[in-house]
């Protein structure tokens, strides 16, 4: 009893030194841990959520043809933890790249897209997320390597699961009738995943498992009810019991 009690004790010791009072970064207060110093706390993704809600019930208030009725949100407190850690990640990533966020970002664009005022703050930053994407694609597009067979075969297999490839589709069938564009953005989509995905194997990064799976995504499709999913991500691990994963 006295060594489990003693070993116990070093646990304890060896999660206070390396997280302060944080528990092993487990605080259930925090969405996710980004490097050694940022988190994403579920109190700013409660902000984000409100400031959403509340936009887009004013919006919806000023409708002549409003039923008073509660508008729902198109986006999820899931897509809001993706979008606050990838918008850390992506910054990073970056400055080591040289790349800079676009000076004029099409807000009502993005609102559109997203289903949201203009004003709601997630439309800001989701419209600074895709910015920096952007122009990683772009940075890449003359050295990427072509997408390869896993590339798009991984594509191929979200579109399906999703129901935005017609039933019976083959991956042969898929892979030749790709139009040259979007076999463009699969190659520079892979090769930004690369890139990310070097620097969040550097990272800190901890994640409430709440909100695993959970990765960052590099280029996302919109499906026939106008939502927008991940087509090809980076992930940030995977799903498990304890109170936090580690994906360090």
């Amino acid at each position: 009893m006295q060594r489990a009690r003693r070993l116990a004790s070093i646990v304890v010791v060896a999660c206070l030194g390396l997280g302060g009072l944080s528990a092993c970064r487990s605080e259930p207060s925090v969405a996710a841990y980004v490097g050694d110093s940022a988190k994403v706390t579920e109190a700013r993704v409660q902000e984000v959520w409100d400031n959403a809600s509340d936009a887009l019930t004013s919006a919806a208030a000023g409708q002549p043809d409003a039923s008073g009725a509660a508008p729902t949100l198109a986006i999820t407190r899931l897509d809001i933890v993706r979008t606050l850690v990838g918008h850390d990640v992506l910054a990073a990533v970056a400055e080591r790249e040289n790349v800079t966020l676009p000076a004029d970002l099409p807000l009502a664009d993005y609102a559109s897209q997203l289903r949201l005022p203009q004003t709601a703050e997630y439309v800001r930053l989701y419209a600074e997320f895709d910015g920096l994407l952007r122009a990683l694609r772009t940075k890449v597009q003359s050295a990427a390597p072509d997408a390869s067979e896993d590339d798009l075969r991984e594509v191929y297999t979200v579109l399906l699961q999703s129901n935005e490839v017609p039933a019976g589709t083959t991956f042969d069938q898929f892979k030749t009738q790709l139009p040259a564009e979007n076999l463009a953005l699969v190659k520079t989509a892979a090769a930004v995943r690369k890139e990310v995905a070097e620097l969040t194997s550097t990272m800190d990064i901890t994640v409430n498992p709440r909100y695993q799976p959970l990765g960052i995504p590099v280029l996302e499709f919109q499906t026939q009810q106008g939502q927008l999913k991940p087509l090809v991500e980076v992930p940030l691990g995977e799903s498990t019991k304890s109170t936090v994963t580690d994906v360090s």
